[in-house]
């Protein structure tokens, strides 16, 4: 995607290396944005949405995309990533972790009153206290 383009040109070295792999062949390729508010719904969802930057949800978006005509695989140190490509039935990999072993659902609460919240706000609306988050649920990752 363009974004990640613009991260690595921030450093030369990744740089040089993003545009050796495009004389190699790799494609930029941006995704829809029908795709990308599917993930920022999933996201939004299973209480990832603050976990993952708009370059996050656009790869993420892309893979859906992808995944359509070919075999995708979304190479991904991040666990929110990982955590939502699980969701989506979407192959990943780590690069130098392992990779997730179960999959969340976030929820948050509020340190304050204990009032419980879907999605997150920056402060309780009841008491004006802090949200902290917990998980919900979580299930095995079948790899």
């Amino acid at each position: 995607v363009p974004a990640v383009e613009k991260e690595m040109a921030k450093r030369k070295d990744d740089y040089n290396l993003f545009l050796y792999l495009q004389e190699k062949g790799l494609k930029v390729f941006k995704p829809s944005k029908k795709s990308v508010e599917q993930v920022d719904e999933l996201a939004r969802k299973k209480g990832e949405d603050r976990r993952l930057s708009p370059t996050d949800k656009e790869l993420l978006a892309l893979a859906i995309e992808l995944r359509e005509n070919s075999e995708v695989v979304l190479v991904t140190d991040d666990y929110s990533m990982q955590n939502l490509a699980d969701f989506f039935g979407i192959n990943y990999t780590g690069v130098s972790q392992k990779g997730i072993s179960k999959r969340f659902v976030w929820m948050y609460k509020c340190k304050g009153c204990g009032k419980i919240f879907k999605r997150y706000v920056s402060s309780c609306p009841v008491c004006g206290s802090p949200l902290r988050t917990f998980v919900k649920s979580s299930r095995d990752v079948k790899k």
